[in-house]
């Protein structure tokens, strides 16, 4: 390929890659400021409300394991231009037909998310070897700028003249076919894969065996499951607090939007010393102190602790993500270890959304979900250390890397 076509054709992808990003989680942080609207919609309970929440979550977990086989038989640019618009028709189906169409919905947009979030990651190791720590904080930066859209716009559009909160929803449809429209525009050269022949896309031996995998997982699961339960809730819990739901929305968009100046900021940092864990203890310290400060600080206090919690949560999470490739040797590693976290690891997260459904309607206060939040920080500071020592998944292996479909009229 002549070197401007080439050119032409990264900067392309690198497009598509951040248009894939900002498609992530909006879906999600939507639901967060208008969640008191659908539960009297659609007559759920504190606790039917936070499993409806989580269901994503553990969706993602189911996916997300079986996301990599899907490149036995179509290629990288099907396999993800198919997802986003999977992603679009749930995020329509998730605004009609009732409750059916709000299950529906969320089962087929984080089908579709999934897949995206275990294969953006691999294309980015693949096709931008030499910058994939600044790749991966754009992209990381994208998701979270998507989510702090997603829950900033939702109330102003849903208070638009004949509006409702299902068309602010819906509204999600337009960006998700847009990014799917740029991926199908990549030139199919930028995305093959270096590989062997011969070899199949079935995960390598030993992963689920090895110690450093299972730590990457559990970090990816419980700095998840503090940000979903966060998502989920956090507008609930400051309207409860008693700021008006409209702010309680801006309040999220900003804490979302505070993740931009980690998103690149953590990785830089956590390449510049020996390991990633002391930049994991301190992104962990701000989540943490951000968290009960939600739950505890005045309410004139609620603007810079959002910030704080942003900057944690952006710095969790894009740490979380780098690890992804930082611990693998290969393209072929790291499609097993995304698959791997990202299915097992928000399997787990699912849990801390449903949990606080729970415990808040049994007990009445945020006590104990603050309480809760407080513990999954520790366990997720915990499995960072583990997680943050240098080391690639697989060490003592051989194999060699897979092999994924060439089908380029796919």
């Amino acid at each position: 390929m002549p070197r401007i076509a080439r050119e032409t054709g990264f900067g392309l992808l690198l497009v598509a890659v951040l248009l894939a990003g900002l498609n992530m989680r909006a879906m999600l942080t939507a639901m967060g400021p208008v969640l008191g609207d659908i539960r009297a919609s659609l007559g759920l309970s504190p606790s039917a409300a936070g499993l409806m929440v989580a269901l994503p979550t553990m969706y993602f977990g189911l996916f997300g394991l079986f996301a990599p086989r899907l490149l036995r038989m179509f290629s990288m640019r099907r396999v993800i231009v198919g997802s986003l618009v999977v992603v679009a028709l749930g995020v329509g189906l998730r605004s009609v037909l009732g409750i059916f169409g709000m299950h529906a919905g969320l089962l087929v947009a984080s089908a579709g998310i999934s897949v995206g979030m275990v294969l953006v990651p691999v294309v980015v190791k693949n096709a931008f070897p030499q910058r994939i720590s600044l790749v991966m904080s754009l992209y990381t930066m994208a998701f979270c700028l998507g989510a702090s859209l997603g829950a900033g716009l939702v109330v102003p559009m849903a208070h638009l003249p004949n509006s409702s909160w299902q068309w602010a929803l819906a509204f999600w449809v337009l960006p998700a076919l847009g990014a799917a429209a740029v991926w199908r525009a990549v030139p199919q050269a930028s995305l093959e894969m270096r590989s062997v022949p011969g070899e199949t896309i079935a995960p390598p031996k030993g992963l689920f065996r090895d110690p450093l995998a299972w730590q990457v997982t559990l970090y990816m699961g419980l700095q998840s499951c503090i940000g979903q339960s966060l998502i989920g809730w956090l507008p609930v819990i400051l309207i409860n607090r008693g700021l008006p739901p409209a702010e309680s929305g801006a309040v999220m968009s900003v804490a979302l939007l505070a993740q931009l100046g980690t998103n690149l900021a953590a990785p830089w940092l956590a390449m510049r010393g020996r390991d990633q864990r002391a930049a994991i203890t301190l992104m962990i310290w701000m989540v943490a102190i951000g968290t009960l400060a939600i739950f505890y600080a005045p309410l004139s206090w609620i603007w810079p602790c959002a910030i704080v919690l942003g900057l944690g949560m952006g710095g969790t999470f894009s740490i979380a993500v780098s690890l992804l490739v930082l611990r693998s040797r290969s393209s072929r590693d790291a499609t097993a270890l995304s698959g791997m976290a990202q299915g097992v690891g928000y399997t787990v997260a699912s849990i801390g959304p449903v949990l606080v459904g729970i415990l808040y309607e049994f007990t009445g206060t945020w006590n104990a979900v603050a309480v809760m939040l407080a513990g999954l920080c520790i366990a997720t500071w915990v499995m960072g250390m583990k997680a943050g020592r240098n080391g690639v998944v697989l060490a003592g292996t051989t194999d060699s890397p897979i092999q994924f479909s060439q089908h380029t009229s796919r």
